[in-house]
């Protein structure tokens, strides 16, 4: 049987959190500079960047280990519980990244009923729904609609994020929501893969007691993310 690390204990999990922010700067400055060559790379140079790229992704993947053998806690901490109309965080989302969208002529296709509420952390809800609405931009062409559409199912608000763009392979899906895993999409405006954002979201839902998916028909065929929370009144 393979030895697993004794857990951190707090004062060590917290040097390891500041360890492992700075290791992750460093590597992102390592990644924008593989970016830059890349956008003026001949075809004889590609080869080595591309394995670059993949170091940097095996880096970033060996830092989530570490902190996940060690028994780190990284999960949100939800302290503003309040019943949270998910109509209304969607526009202001959507507000947010209005700049990621005008520069990529990209268009929001909205169905968002009123009544929609669920319980939570209005912050973490919020980063939640940015990171999938900027997913969806990242990953789709320019002049492309992303639909969005807010519905009920018994005791639970469901959110889905559907997009026209590269799309996954039966191999991305199942690494999906892993930090940092080489995947085989790219996005569609040589935005950095970062790649933890995902992983991050479904923690966030969990925290929620709720589930984050997604599905796709391959590649070139979009993706949707599936987001479930509890309604407010089923508690």
């Amino acid at each position: 049987m393979a030895h697993r690390p004794t857990p951190a204990d707090p004062s060590q999990a917290e040097r390891l959190h500041h360890f492992a922010h700075d290791l992750r700067n460093r590597l992102a400055a390592i990644q924008q500079v593989i970016l830059q060559l890349r956008s003026t790379a001949d075809a004889d140079n590609e080869e080595l960047l591309t394995f670059a790229e993949q170091q940097y992704f095996r880096a970033m993947r060996s830092t989530e280990d570490l902190l996940d053998d060690l028994a780190v806690d990284r999960l949100p901490r939800l302290s503003a519980m309040h019943p949270v109309d998910m109509a209304e965080l969607v526009h202001q989302a959507a507000t947010d990244i209005g700049h990621r969208l005008q520069r990529k002529e990209q268009r929001l296709d909205l169905d968002l009923p009123a009544g929609m509420v669920v319980h939570g952390d209005k912050h973490w809800l919020k980063e939640l729904v940015n990171a999938l609405l900027t997913n969806a931009s990242k990953f789709s062409p320019k002049a492309s609609p992303i639909t969005v559409v807010l519905r009920r199912d018994r005791d639970r608000i469901i959110l889905t994020v559907m997009d026209p763009g590269v799309g996954m392979s039966a191999s991305d899906l199942q690494q999906a929501f892993v930090r940092y895993a080489w995947l085989e999409s790219r996005s569609t405006d040589g935005e950095p893969q970062g790649r933890s954002t995902l992983a991050r979201a479904r923690q966030w839902a969990e925290a929620h007691h709720g589930t984050l998916d997604v599905a796709s028909e391959g590649p070139g065929k979009g993706c949707c993310f599936t987001l479930a929370l509890p309604a407010d009144d089923a508690r």
